[in-house]
């Protein structure tokens, strides 16, 4: 890649070109006309957009070049385009020409191009018919106006969306949205915009807190910090956030785009006035500079717990919404200690319970639950289903009730508490068989049950051994080999041999593996550079140093903010530098000796003092960014 022009008249002959490690796809490009048949004098518009794989270089320099028989009135107007397909993003840019027609016949209009990388991409050249002017009124086009189809962040303008302008009849004005009209404006080019839907709200109750984007010029996103929102629960409600249709609307006296970018439910989980915190995000754009942040309004909701007076026994604080609760239990019939699964499902909108309180009767015991949930955003409430999956462990017999399940929770809609229950039945428990050392056993065994339920009979004594016969001395048995702290030792002897094995492999590898890196790490390499700089000083070998210096400072950049700088055109390598955290002033100099290293190479009579001193401020330039000066 071209790191840029040379300064002497060798360097006018030759490109210096770095091939890049990175393949990149090529740009897509699209272009269209806002109408194929306009009346002479008429204005029109063409547009073109190309777009890229999100961390690319942004395409640039748009041009058109003026068709025969049409004229371009002013400088196109450029905006920043993002297109989200499938899931698949992709960013680029947009610009827009405004061309009013000369005379009857058909205007062929040259493809419109941008500057990718350091080469020009076209996309397809337009046609349009003129016919004679009738002197009637004509629907003004939407691309002559600020906010509109190309002027606005995450737009997808006509003519990619498939919407047709050109209609003659229909005033193609901007959608005005008075409701998001604001008093003031915080900031004349972008700013956040948050709203919430309510302001007090009880311990569980959805609060939908709204944020928009209002913008004046065309930005690009670098950066983007979501809502805190530290004591709340929080569910998002929107699918693909920033992909919303824009509105215009007023903050002041001037004209916005407005989008919806992030649209949450939150539920509070105390009392108190909460605070959502900010949504921050990083613009860049010509009128405010590179990563301007802006934050939206970090709003208050004053939470109380709903009133004590009437509350149902059992309710949990923050269990608001409407619900409804249903079971399944199966099967109805088994033995004595057997279980039974009991399915909760609580269907409804709102604040969703995370448990049940189950019935207690004795001789039933229940294992912890397994839960299931569907819940989502539906008609900008929080609704679906959570079921809780138990199981019942009976050990009475008989027909044995399960008894019932209350859900007590607050309804936010009628200020009043609610209770929704539902009846887990009974269950048929059949005695359990008998083994005869009075264990249980399957239906049927020896041992089992009579029908009657009464156990057979058994010897408790026939496992015993028989009496001895004559007297003698006690023979203690031999002990074994492997008791006690023998065993212990043996069993961990080979897993302890192991670990020791394999802990010395690992290390030995990372030593290699560290060695290794810093070998080739682009600190060491840039000092290598700097060495070999150093030698063709003493050589007097002006292209050599150059190459070693160019070569170092490449390192250098590379250890200091991860940047390849190889694959960076050098003007645009300072604000790529700045971008990174590196300080204007040492960005400015690391461009300035790139090309003092690229001039001194074609320069066969350049001085020892010249050489020396481009060696001494590369090497200058190569400590201050591995040493993190003034980034």
């Amino acid at each position: 890649m071209k790191l840029g022009p040379l300064a002497s008249c060798a360097a006018a002959a030759i490109a210096v070109l770095v091939v890049s490690e990175v393949a990149h796809a090529d740009p897509e490009l699209q272009s269209g006309v806002s109408s194929k048949q306009v009346e002479a004098g008429e204005p029109f518009s063409v547009e073109v957009q190309a777009l890229v794989e999100p961390g690319e270089v942004m395409p640039g320099d748009p041009q058109l070049k003026p068709p025969t028989g049409a004229t371009i009135t002013g400088a196109p107007r450029v905006a920043s385009a993002m297109v989200v397909v499938n899931g698949h993003m992709r960013v680029g840019l947009q610009a827009t020409w405004q061309l009013v027609a000369n005379a009857p016949g058909r205007v062929r209009i040259p493809a419109p191009s941008v500057i990718w990388r350091g080469k020009r991409f076209s996309a397809q050249a337009l046609e349009v018919e003129v016919v004679p002017s009738t002197g009637r009124p004509r629907g003004r086009n939407p691309f002559l106006f600020p906010g509109g189809p190309s002027g606005g962040l995450f737009n997808v303008p006509w003519p990619f969306s498939g919407n047709d302008p050109d209609d003659d009849d229909v005033e193609a004005e901007p959608t005005m949205d008075e409701s998001l009209a604001l008093r003031t404006a915080p900031d004349p080019y972008v700013f956040l915009h948050a709203k919430a839907d309510k302001t007090t709200a009880v311990i569980g109750e959805q609060v939908t807190i709204s944020v928009y984007l209002y913008q004046s010029i065309s930005i690009t996103v670098d950066d983007r910090r979501e809502l805190p929102a530290a004591d709340f629960l929080r569910h998002s409600m929107l699918a693909n956030p920033g992909t919303e249709t824009p509105v215009n609307t007023k903050a002041g006296r001037r004209i916005y785009t407005a989008r919806l970018i992030e649209r949450v439910a939150l539920f509070p989980v105390r009392a108190g006035d909460l605070r959502t915190g900010a949504l921050k995000m990083w613009f860049s754009g010509r009128q405010i500079g590179a990563r301007a942040m802006r934050a939206s309004e970090d709003l208050v909701v004053r939470v109380t717990e709903p009133p004590r007076e009437g509350r149902p026994a059992g309710y949990t604080l923050g269990d608001v919404g409407r619900f409804s609760i249903s079971a399944n239990v199966e099967p109805r019939s088994i033995e004595q200690g057997g279980s039974v699964a009991v399915t909760l499902k609580v269907t409804g909108n709102g604040n969703f319970p995370q448990a049940l309180r189950l019935p207690e009767r004795t001789g039933i015991e229940w294992l912890d639950p397994e839960k299931r949930e569907s819940i989502e955003a539906q008609g900008g409430v929080i609704s679906g289903w959570r079921s809780f999956g138990h199981v019942a462990r009976i050990n009475q017999t008989g027909e044995v009730p399960l008894g019932k399940v209350d859900l007590p929770y607050w309804d936010p809609a009628s200020k009043r508490y609610e209770v929704t229950s539902v009846e887990l039945g009974s269950i048929k428990v059949k005695p359990a068989a008998v083994k005869p050392d009075g264990s249980a056993a399957a239906p049927g065994a020896p041992g089992a049950a009579d029908g009657a339920g009464n156990k057979a009979e058994a010897d408790p004594f026939k496992a015993m051994p028989t009496a001895r016969t004559t007297l003698g001395a006690y023979t203690p048995p031999p002990s074994p080999i492997f008791e006690g702290a023998r065993l212990y030792l043996a069993l961990a002897s080979p897993p302890l041999a192991f670990a020791f094995v394999s802990g010395a492999g690992a290390l030995a590898r990372r030593l290699r593996a560290r060695s290794a890196a810093g070998k080739t790490s682009p600190s060491r390499l840039a000092q290598d550079a700097l060495g070999d700089a150093d030698r063709a000083v003493d050589r007097g070998d002006a292209k050599d140093l150059g190459a070693s210096v160019e070569r170092a400072l490449h390192h250098a950049v590379e250890a200091a903010t991860g940047l390849k700088s190889r694959g960076l055109l050098l003007d645009e390598l300072a604000s790529q530098l700045e971008g990174k955290g590196i300080d204007a002033e040492l960005a400015a100099e690391v461009r300035a000796t790139f090309e003092q290293a690229q001039t001194i190479r074609f320069d066969p009579g350049a001085s020892a003092g010249s050489l020396g001193d481009l060696a001494r401020r590369g090497r200058e330039l190569v400590n201050e960014l591995t040493s993190g000066g003034r980034g």
